[in-house]
């Protein structure tokens, strides 16, 4: 019986979730999204309110009561990836299925981080339980900047216990959560005629890649880091360097890098690419088992500029002095890394190269002090500096009211005890605790999702229909509580 109503209560989720599933909701992108929450809450009967900035809240009618009231939250946006390009204009998942109990996309994100989250939230709203009063709260561009949660407006909201529904390990619970904050480099590039006229093109592919925060402390390649060693390989004279990229985003290890050279003789650079292979290869075969260097003829080059041979010294020597990985840790979780995560060259009349490491820390101290070293360290080759998006650490409660309920409701619920965790990534609620007064704890639960952030996204969909069942049972015993008192006999 309990199989089969877990199996029902997934599906519930599932098809709300195979709703979102059709509307384009990559971030920057979420208006649509919000019209169908503004509109699923007016079907409901909630109050609704939308900002400027797409976040929506929907309101159920305060009722008199003497428990908590409740918020649960999840982001809106979906990280977009696609293996396809004559599709990747639709910007939705393409072929959702079931496969080995996951449910997954075809050649595309899936978009379960943080699709599942919303899902999740509509499903209970629409079930309507002996709940607490709620507010439903489907913030914009999580993955990016965080600047939903960021122009959040506080007094709009009057929920005391938050529940995030943006973690991706069922039975987890996190607790508290890292900060974080970026530093763009903006390397200008001084340039020459070139001298040499065969044209190849180098490439680290095939790599991991993975979260910036959730995998920083696996053995995962950062394909610029690589690719800057075997470059850093090469006879200097034998070379020069036409162009260079690498990465997609600051909040997702590089899996892929580039560059474009030119020699006397691309077999040469073929001969060593593969020498490089040969040789270091060991260094990570046992978890990169599909990452390889590889080197592409492009032609020969009549004309054209490359990097200086100073520009070219000074940017390699930068990049390879660049930090990337944990930087510190306790015997429980990460609490310091950087993330060396994108190279890209910016368009405009003069020549730049805009490099992005992404900062997390549980000290909002370490990430400032490393923000200003890394900017020290550019300056010194010339590169403009530009510190960005910084989001506030969220420090855990020891003693939590909310989280005991979660945690009673667990145990009672599926016969076994919750792990409670730190978790070294971004998560909104220390924004939204900050901007919101209100609140006064928070959680962050959710079902089990492999490979965000990549094509190979999928949730464990047995896991989706555990999470519905935690929340509407914490819902009802939340409900059921008596208020807190003072000693003096006056409620709290």
């Amino acid at each position: 019986m309990g199989g089969r109503k877990n199996q029902e209560d997934a599906e519930r989720v599932l098809a709300c979730f195979r709703e979102i599933a059709e509307i384009p909701r990559p971030s920057y992108e979420e208006e649509k999204i919000a019209d169908y929450l503004e509109a699923q809450g007016r079907r409901l009967g909630l109050g609704v309110f939308r900002d400027g900035h797409n976040n929506v809240i929907l309101r159920q009618e305060k009722k008199e009561t003497g428990c908590p009231s409740v918020i649960l939250q999840a982001h809106t946006d979906m990280v977009w990836e696609t293996e396809n390009t004559q599709t990747a204009g639709e910007k939705i998942p393409h072929g959702i299925h079931e496969e080995g109990g996951y449910i997954k996309a075809s050649g595309t994100t899936l978009g379960a981080d943080n699709g599942i989250g919303v899902a999740l939230i509509l499903a209970l709203l629409n079930k309507g339980g002996d709940y607490p009063p709620l507010e439903a709260v489907f913030t914009s561009n999580e993955e990016e900047t965080m600047g939903g949660a960021e122009a959040l407006n506080g007094e709009v909201l009057s929920g005391e216990w938050l529940i995030n529904l943006d973690s991706e390990k069922e039975g987890v619970f996190t607790i508290g959560a890292a900060g974080g904050i970026s530093v763009l480099l903006e390397f200008p590039v001084m340039e020459e005629k070139a001298g040499k006229r065969e044209a190849v093109t180098v490439a680290v592919r095939g790599g991991k890649g993975g979260h910036s925060g959730l995998e920083i402390g696996e053995r995962r390649e950062n394909a610029i880091c690589l690719l800057v060693r075997f470059l850093r390989s090469l006879d200097e004279a034998v070379w020069e360097l036409s162009a260079l990229e690498g990465g997609s985003r600051s909040n997702a290890i590089p899996s892929e890098a580039s560059a474009v050279i030119l020699a006397e003789n691309a077999a040469f650079i073929e001969k060593q690419a593969a020498l490089f292979m040969e040789q270091r290869c060991n260094e990570w075969s046992d978890e990169e088992k599909e990452l390889i260097l590889t080197v592409e003829k492009n032609g020969d080059v009549k004309e054209g500029n490359v990097y200086a041979p100073s520009c070219r010294e000074e940017l390699l020597f930068l990049m390879e002095n660049l930090p990337h990985g944990v930087k510190s840790r306790t015997e429980e979780f990460i609490c310091s890394s950087v993330n060396l995560a994108s190279v890209r060259e910016s368009s405009g009349q003069k020549r730049m190269l805009t490099i992005e490491l992404s900062l997390r820390s549980s000290y909002e101290s370490w990430y400032r002090d490393e923000a200003e070293r890394i900017c020290r360290l550019g300056n010194r080759f010339g590169a403009g500096t530009v510190i960005k998006d910084e989001y506030p650490a969220w420090s855990y409660k020891k003693e939590s009211k909310l989280t005991e309920v979660l945690r009673e409701a667990y145990s009672e619920r599926f016969g076994r005890e919750p792990v409670l965790e730190n978790v070294h990534a971004g998560v909104e609620c220390g924004i939204i605790m900050k901007n919101c007064p209100s609140v006064k704890e928070a959680v962050s639960i959710g079902p089990t999702i492999t490979g965000a952030h990549t094509v190979n996204e999928a949730v464990e969909a047995a896991s989706v229909g555990k999470v519905f069942r935690l929340l509407d049972a914490a819902l009802t015993k939340i409900n059921q509580m008596e208020p807190d008192r003072e000693e003096d006999g006056n409620e709290r």
